[in-house]
């Protein structure tokens, strides 16, 4: 009832090897049966452990069934419930561990309160104190938080434990990591808002540097660094770190919306178009899973709809991608300038490269998820690659690029008002935080970019 199965298995087997004492039948009958049931539970302990150890899903999901029913028997156990946290977060059910870490402390803190622990130690078994009790479930929950990107909320944690002040940081493990990423995105938060993108690129960087471990908190700082490559003029190098923060949470609403706009801006519309379709499905689950029907989010989706027909309706124009863009030139530029930003380009994004920006872990089941992650980079830097080429092979060449201009030159005197009246679905980016950007390009364009993520 209380959880020590060892402490009850002891009682049951002195019961049971009672040699001349006249005990009632259903005595011996339960102590029997509780001494069948300590042994299975026991067991189920042991394999489970064996299959925690091996950290490959297959084995987690093994464990988790074994102690799933080892709880029915034995329902407060916090060996079987700190194995199931620990199981859930091999499995990356980073959400229901920390759930079981909270809905199962009040029953462990009364449990283990008082002068309980001490009436079971006399009973000769050693049993955890509540400060154990508290520890492991705070320490489950900061590592959950830590992986699911919210570094603010495990950070607070520590904090109230006191082990998040600098003197004791090398107690737990994540401190000084979360601490390290905090200041660096923070710093590069405050650099791309007051117009120091080059700044912004470095600090985003070194965040990237310091770890991927946490997933979602390294989308956002590849988000937030395309943001910072966007306002530079570097379009290609913002499309990769979009590509690199959707390979890293494929739920990611923002970097979809933000590569979007980065394929609109080269006129690549038919990706765009993907993007802004995935994007929509996403925003619809989310409804959906938390029922906010009626509420931002359906607005959110009416505008990315709207967002949707006119990218479907300019893909359907055939216009030809913005090559300069794509190379980040400008139309004057001599052939020699495109050439040296041709191979600079080339080389930064050739799909063998492309995944060298991960730090990433290299045991158990991850080493196939960061495969399944690097094959993803691999597949979009490989058409980001093809783009830059396609770019390259029309204005290296003399007569092609001298009939391409002639084509842009004839397609914007047919859409100069269009072009610059004021944007049709500006709306559709009332989410957005938007800013102009002035080029030193034959023309300025708008960009919009997402509110930073801060979890």
């Amino acid at each position: 009832m209380l959880g020590e199965v060892e402490l009850a298995m002891q009682h049951f087997n002195r019961i049971l090897a009672a040699n001349g004492v006249c005990l009632d039948r259903q005595i011996m009958f339960a102590a029997s049966e509780g001494m069948q049931k300590g042994q299975k539970v026991m067991s189920h302990m042991s394999r489970s452990a064996d299959l925690i150890k091996i950290k490959t899903s297959e084995a987690a999901t093994e464990a988790l069934n074994l102690i799933t029913e080892a709880l029915l028997i034995c329902p407060h156990a916090e060996k079987l419930l700190k194995m199931k946290a620990q199981t859930l977060c091999l499995l990356r059910k980073y959400i229901e561990a920390i759930h079981l870490c909270e809905q199962s402390f009040a029953f462990a803190e009364k449990n283990f309160a008082g002068d309980l622990p001490k009436r079971l130690m006399e009973g000769g078994s050693g049993c955890p104190d509540i400060l154990d009790v508290k520890s492991w479930r705070q320490d489950m929950v900061v590592k959950c938080h830590f992986h699911l990107g919210r570094l603010d909320s495990a950070l607070g944690i520590l904090q109230k434990q006191g082990r998040g002040t600098n003197d004791q940081e090398l107690l737990h493990p994540l401190a000084a990591t979360i601490r390290e990423l905090q200041k660096h995105k923070n710093a590069g938060n405050e650099a791309f808002q007051s117009g120091r993108h080059t700044e912004a690129v470095v600090h985003y960087t070194s965040a990237i540097s310091s770890s991927t471990e946490s997933r979602p908190f390294a989308a956002i700082c590849f988000c937030n660094r395309a943001a910072a490559y966007q306002a530079l003029g570097q379009i290609t190098d913002a499309i990769a770190d979009c590509c690199l923060a959707i390979a890293l949470d494929e739920n990611y609403p923002k970097a979809l919306s933000r590569r979007a706009t980065l394929y609109e801006m080269i006129r690549d519309y038919n990706q765009a178009a993907d993007d802004l379709r995935n994007l929509i499905s996403i925003l619809e689950k989310k409804a959906v899973d938390k029922e906010e029907s009626g509420s931002k989010n359906d607005k959110e989706l009416r505008q990315v709809r709207r967002r949707l027909s006119n990218v479907e309706s300019e893909a359907k124009k055939g216009i030809p991608l913005d090559l300069y863009l794509i190379l980040g030139v400008k139309r004057s530029d001599p052939a020699a300038e495109i050439k040296k930003a041709y191979r600079k380009a080339a080389l930064r994004h050739h799909p063998d490269k492309a995944c060298q920006a991960l730090v990433r872990s290299e045991s158990g089941d991850d080493i196939q998820l960061w495969k399944d992650i690097a094959d993803l980079v691999h597949k979009d830097s490989d058409k980001l690659f093809k783009i830059i080429g396609e770019a390259y092979q029309v204005l290296s060449d003399p007569e092609k690029r001298s009939e391409y201009d002639l084509a842009e030159d004839m397609r914007n005197k047919k859409t100069d008002v269009h072009r610059n009246s004021p944007r049709r679905d500006s709306s559709m980016h009332s989410m957005y935080s938007p800013f102009t950007r002035s080029s030193t390009r034959r023309h300025s364009y708008r960009t919009y970019y997402w509110s930073y993520d801060d979890d």
